[in-house]
């Protein structure tokens, strides 16, 4: 039933247009407020958006890339997969004793400055947020409900609907967060009416790989590494090469603060 979701963590497989969008996020940083310090002072969520019918030629666009660079796109006999860890520290499957890794940097460098998705980025920080709740809100659901709002009221603008999938973090967090975001794509927000919250018609829950290690789901691994480029921007305003390549698809860009950028320090 389309429901379904509603009631335990669900992995997401349609990426044959089926959904008129598709938001998929992942999260930088410690979403915890326990014994915090200024080394994980921030925390940030970060949602690449596709439009369904494009989503099978994207997949299609990374595989290639995969397949260039580590046979059958495999390594270890698990499927290769772009985590922005080992992309940046050139370990495991980035070994560059193992692929060309300048030239196959320049190649990814260039597919995500071409690839036609949208950027939604959220950023806490933690110091702000303690000074201005005596009991805050758990760090994850309020950065995801942010981009659950700019998202929701993207979906109103286009007359269109929506789903949202997250990396998977374990069956007791997820089942959790789902259970405290239904409400909210139900009800409403204190800033977003329900019948506008109520065109994302689902939230599910993917790990990077699959079970059998074989498979992978791309816009995660796109969704870590372009997640890690804007916490780099929103946590200490820097910019890399990476970064300056997907800037302008922060949605409303140039004029992003509050539409795809929210910032929540002040």
């Amino acid at each position: 039933m389309a429901s379904d979701w509603k009631n335990s963590p669900t992995c997401f497989e349609q990426f044959n247009g089926e959904h008129d969008y598709m938001l998929f996020i992942d999260e930088t940083g410690v979403p915890t407020l326990k014994n915090y310090n200024q080394n994980n002072r921030w925390f940030s969520m970060t949602g690449i958006l596709i439009a369904g019918k494009d989503g099978e030629k994207l997949i299609s666009d990374i595989m290639a890339i995969k397949h260039k660079y580590w046979k059958n796109a495999m390594f270890n006999e698990q499927r290769v997969v772009f985590h922005s860890r080992d992309y940046r520290k050139k370990v495991g499957a980035f070994n560059p004793k193992i692929i060309d890794y300048p030239k196959m940097n320049l190649e990814l460098l260039q597919f995500v400055e071409k690839a036609g998705f949208t950027i939604f980025s959220s950023g806490i920080d933690k110091d702000f947020l303690t000074r201005r709740y005596n009991t805050p809100y758990p760090v994850y659901w309020f950065s995801l409900l942010f981009l659950i709002e700019r998202y929701a009221i993207f979906l109103e603008n286009h007359n269109k609907t929506g789903v949202i999938i997250l990396e998977a973090r374990g069956k007791k967090e997820d089942n959790e967060l789902l259970q405290a975001i239904v409400p909210n794509i139900e009800y409403g927000t204190n800033y977003v009416s329900d019948s506008i919250c109520s065109r994302i018609r689902g939230v599910y829950f993917n790990n990077k790989r699959t079970e059998n290690k074989k498979q992978s789901y791309p816009y995660l691994e796109m969704a870590d590494m372009i997640g890690y480029e804007l916490h780099n921007k929103i946590s200490k305003g820097v910019e890399s090469d990476f970064y300056r390549r997907i800037e302008s698809k922060i949605y409303n860009y140039p004029n992003i603060t509050g539409y795809g950028l929210k910032i929540f320090d002040r």
